[in-house]
């Protein structure tokens, strides 16, 4: 799999956010084998590290098929335990690739 990681600018963090993916992608691949890029990425990630989530879209939203949005404690607009994060964001990511994938054929 194909990912596109983006950073928030780290003004507000409140989530390790480095760590946060580091574990998540330990995570995906024990199922799956992951390579980062910065273009034509199957599933993106913002990692942003507060619940404002400022990352403009509109310059990186071409660069992946689909995204996840990390923004401090909210997956996906949802809020999880921060100590969940890692196994949550490696969820969404496998469930954003199986959108990616189906939407190909």
């Amino acid at each position: 799999m194909k990912l596109r990681v983006k950073y928030c600018g780290g003004c507000n963090v409140i989530i390790d956010r480095s760590k946060t993916l580091k574990a998540a992608i330990e995570i995906l691949k024990q199922s799956i084998e992951v390579e980062t890029v910065e273009t034509g990425a199957d599933v993106g990630i913002v990692m942003a590290g507060c619940s404002t989530a400022c990352v403009d879209m509109t310059e990186i939203e071409d660069q992946a098929k689909q995204w996840v949005m990390v923004g401090g404690d909210l997956v996906d607009d949802r809020a999880y335990p921060v100590h969940q994060l890692p196994e949550i964001i490696a969820k969404k990511i496998l469930e954003k690739l199986s959108l990616s994938r189906s939407s190909e054929k």
